[in-house]
């Protein structure tokens, strides 16, 4: 299915909008994203390069609302092989796999890496409430961070930008 089918209004954000979080103001400009799919889109990883690094964000489509603030990992940091491990250290943190799909993958916009057309997702949770995400594909891609619930984070809609925040609440 092309980019251009993706029904961005499912998510809390999409690529030309911009996340910020309220703890700090800090933003994430998302310009790309891989498109994680089964028959129908289950989730995106919006890739948000800046001056200080590359930040991500992950969304699943709604009903949820929330989104996870993520930053890359060094892969080698991780043992995995062909599959998500059930569980994952990441500096020195535990994180136990609670979700793991087999998807399609497709790249929209730019900066989103190029992982090949499949992969297996892994997503994680640890005692302290971080989350991880890995990716196995062509090669292992890892990013760690936290939850945002709603009221934590703001999206200024991408073609309404210039003119101030849009509430992300869900339309009826």
């Amino acid at each position: 299915m092309p980019a251009s089918a993706v029904d961005w209004g499912l998510f809390p954000c999409a690529p030309g909008d911009v996340v910020v979080r309220a703890s700090d103001g800090a933003e994430a400009w998302l310009e790309g994203a891989l498109v994680l799919r089964e028959d129908v889109p289950v989730a995106a990883l919006f890739i948000a390069p800046d001056a200080s690094g590359e930040r991500a964000v992950y969304a699943r489509p709604r009903p949820l609302h929330d989104v996870a603030w993520l930053v890359p990992v060094a892969s080698a940091t991780l043992l995995a092989g062909a599959e998500p491990p059930s569980v994952i250290e990441i500096d020195h943190v535990r994180f136990e796999r609670v979700r793991r799909l087999p998807l399609r993958v497709e790249r929209v916009g730019e900066g989103a890496p190029d992982v090949g057309a499949t992969g297996l997702l892994g997503e994680y949770t640890s005692r302290r409430g971080e989350v991880a995400i890995v990716l196995v594909a062509a090669e292992v891609h890892v990013w760690r961070g936290t939850k945002l619930g709603t009221t934590e984070f703001d999206v200024w809609r991408g073609d309404e930008t210039a003119r101030g925040r849009v509430s992300r609440e869900p339309s009826t």
